[in-house]
């Protein structure tokens, strides 16, 4: 907000009314403010991937041990035919 201060005087010499100033000076520091992540979001963040990434690995693991148990099969299978 100390840089957004230094905004109303500008605004002030341009010929804005006090009250138009200060409602710009307000917008921009909320807008400003909804842009950023804060620390909280950014742990939520780090939660979630990190589940994501236990949910794919265990995903992972399924497939590898499906490949195997079908690579054993065609195994079997061609060794009987031979």
């Amino acid at each position: 907000m100390a840089t957004l201060a230094k905004l109303y005087p500008i605004l002030k010499d341009l010929g804005l009314e006090d009250q138009k100033a200060n409602e710009f000076v307000e917008i921009i520091d909320q807008s400003r403010k909804e842009g950023l992540a804060t620390k909280e979001d950014i742990k939520d963040l780090e939660i979630r991937f990190k589940e994501d990434i236990k949910d794919l690995e265990i995903r992972l693991v399924k497939w590898i041990i499906g490949l195997m148990i079908a690579q054993t099969s065609i195994t079997i299978a061609l060794l009987k035919l031979f």
